[in-house]
């Protein structure tokens, strides 16, 4: 009968460095840490509000034109709510439905809009969301997003027929303070680096240019994660089969068992 294995010697002693930006990282600190690593703040993202706040006021003011408010971040339910409050929309967002891209999307729902999605895909991901809303020819979808959100999911609902108004509820900027993570880089003192979107390795890169971290393993978040990683010249990304910041780093995990 095997011995069952102690979660806290999964990852131990690994120094796991968390680009997400303050305010998202603690669950992903607190995974790191049950596993037995130890969690290394480098922020590379950043939630700024938009320039102008003029088209999301506008889109806030009249809520009671769209049939979904599709909502693919816990950053965009946020900023919709912060706004909505300041307009004093929050009422309106109570009656409409809305659409979560995930299961976490959907607590940040009910912890800053009241209320649960009427929607979360099958699978994670903006594209999953927008293939699955039960959107219907002229459906009118409100998609706030990031400054530097691609139209992929528009491109999609559109494709279904459906009226889409993607409109910058926040930007994505760099992060800064953490780790001297070049210099722990140089000294061999990071063993893995985790990412969580597209956007936080490219402003990775713009933080730390060392050579020697595109060596050390990438933990990705979602596919699209992964492929940017490899785009960016890592050369060991490492991507679970299941979503969720548990299946990533259990797959690292799965990774060590083999290679240390």
């Amino acid at each position: 009968m095997n011995k069952a294995v102690n979660t806290k010697d999964l990852l131990a002693g690994k120094r796991i460095v968390v680009t997400r930006a303050p305010h998202q990282a603690g669950g992903l600190e607190d995974v790191i840490r049950q596993f037995g690593g130890a969690p290394i703040a480098y922020p590379c993202i950043a939630i700024a509000p938009p320039t102008d706040f003029a088209e999301f006021d506008d889109c806030l003011l009249r809520l009671h034109a769209y049939d979904w408010l599709a909502l693919s971040s816990g950053n965009a339910v946020r900023a919709v709510a912060d706004r909505a409050r300041t307009m004093a929309a929050l009422p309106a967002l109570k009656r409409m439905r809305i659409a979560a891209l995930g299961p976490a999307t959907e607590a940040e729902t009910r912890s800053h809009l009241g209320r649960g999605a009427d929607f979360v895909p099958s699978a994670f991901g903006a594209e999953a969301l927008a293939r699955e809303l039960p959107v219907g020819e002229r459906s009118r979808i409100l998609l706030p997003q990031s400054d530097l959100a691609d139209d992929r999911a528009a491109q999609i609902m559109r494709s279904r027929g459906a009226d889409v108004t993607a409109v910058v509820a926040y930007r994505t900027v760099t992060g800064s303070g953490g780790a001297n993570l070049p210099a722990m880089i140089a000294s061999g003192k990071i063993d893995a680096l985790t990412f969580a979107s597209p956007s936080a390795i490219l402003f990775f890169r713009q933080r730390c240019s060392a050579p020697a971290a595109l060596a050390l393993p990438a933990l990705c978040l979602g596919k699209r994660t992964a492929r940017s990683a490899a785009d960016a010249g890592f050369r060991c990304v490492i991507i679970s089969r299941e979503f969720g910041l548990r299946a990533m780093l259990l797959s690292y995990a799965a990774y060590c068992a083999q290679h240390d």
